[in-house]
């Protein structure tokens, strides 16, 4: 299950879906809008093997590995990130 980010803006998941890779945004189709930072990495273990795209740096730790789910930070321009998930995916 691919979920994105709320900080990835609307037309990068539009294109994405284009690209017939389907992702689930936080606020829209899973979890709710406005979760904080340290309520996503629980919700992310409730889930089946999730890889979570995001832009924000606070989730570049090394103490957030796990081998529950996989988590992409993108240090990418908000335009660029699908481009980059897409090539990530690959």
């Amino acid at each position: 299950m691919i979920i994105l980010d709320e900080n990835i803006i609307d037309n990068q998941r539009l294109q994405l879906n284009s690209w017939r890779i389907f992702a689930r945004q936080i606020g829209y189709e899973v979890g709710r809008k406005g979760m904080k930072d340290r309520e996503i990495i629980p919700f992310l273990h409730q889930l089946n093997q999730p890889t979570f795209f995001t832009r924000d740096d606070d989730f570049y730790e090394r103490r957030l590995c796990h081998a529950g789910y996989c988590l992409v930070y993108l240090d990418v321009k908000k335009e660029e990130a699908a481009v980059f998930i897409r090539r990530v995916l690959r």
